[in-house]
């Protein structure tokens, strides 16, 4: 929870999965109630992994962005979605990178479009960065708090 805490910019990986949307939510919940937590100096982002298509994708933020506007009232953005691929299952059994594997893969294409729009953003000025120095005064911080 530190790392997310000190981290100007969160990104959240779910699945369409019932649990998966479950577990995604109960991170955000509890990130919301850490006392250090800032939404004002952090963004964050959904990645929708092993969907279908697009569709499919939508309706996962949908639903996860619904409830946690609805009960935690937290700005959540949509990154992009992971599709399920075969090469994605065959690489990870190889031990390599699909990109490197399957570089024509729909999920490493997915990967770059995702790489793509997060080196935009960070160009454009959009993130604010917070960095190493940002998470160990957090550390220190928290340690002289309770001693």
């Amino acid at each position: 929870m530190e790392f997310l805490v000190a981290s100007g910019e969160i990104i959240v990986v779910t699945t369409p999965e019932p649990t998966s949307i479950t577990d995604s939510y109960s991170l955000l919940k509890a990130l919301n109630r850490h006392p250090r937590f800032r939404r004002e100096n952090s963004s964050i982002k959904v990645i929708a992994n092993r969907v279908s298509g697009e569709d499919e994708a939508d309706s996962l933020f949908n639903k996860l962005n619904t409830v946690v506007t609805r009960y935690l009232s937290l700005p959540i953005e949509y990154l992009g979605a992971i599709p399920y691929d075969k090469m994605l299952s065959t690489a990870v059994m190889q031990q390599m990178p699909v990109s490197l594997a399957h570089p024509n893969a729909r999920s490493a294409k997915a990967y770059e479009e995702i790489a793509n729009r997060l080196m935009n953003i960070e160009q454009s000025g959009k993130i604010k960065k917070r960095g190493m120095a940002a998470f160990f005064s957090h550390i220190i911080a928290s340690k002289k708090n309770n001693e």
